[in-house]
Formats: C-alpha cells, sequence, structure tokens
C-alpha cells in the first residue's frame, strides 16, 4: 500500500514537473515567433537570464577540500 502511495506521489510531482517544462516551451516558441527570432536563440537567452539571477556557489570547492583532507 504505501509503495502505491509513494509512486502516486512521485508520478503526480513528474506531471506537474512535465505541465510545467510544456508551458515554458510554449511561452518560449510563442516568444520566438512573436520576435521572429530563432527559438533556439530565445531559449539560450532565457537559460541565460535565468541562471545569472541563481546564486550558485563554487561547486569544486566540497571536492577541492575533500581532496586535500584526504592527502595529509
Amino acid at each position: 500500500m504505501a509503495t502505491k502511495k509513494k509512486a502516486a506521489v512521485d508520478d503526480d510531482a513528474r506531471d506537474a514537473s512535465l505541465r510545467v517544462s510544456k508551458r515554458m516551451r510554449d511561452s518560449l516558441k510563442a516568444t520566438a515567433a512573436v520576435m521572429g527570432r530563432p527559438l533556439y536563440d530565445v531559449t539560450n537567452e532565457a537559460i541565460n537570464s535565468y541562471l545569472s539571477t541563481v546564486k550558485l556557489g563554487d561547486p569544486l570547492k566540497a571536492i577541492r577540500s575533500n581532496a586535500a583532507r584526504g592527502r595529509k
């Protein structure tokens, strides 16, 4: 019973993710069509814009610090 419930929750999350993805794709297609630009360019600009707002740390910092501790 618990596995069926977990599977249903996973499916719900996946379905929600797909709905968002489809909505985003449709929005990008519409924007590209209105602007008369290739979808590829509009998508890259949207991704770059998003990534510029995300605050990411140094992903290699933890790897470097763990590697340095292992060498001592």
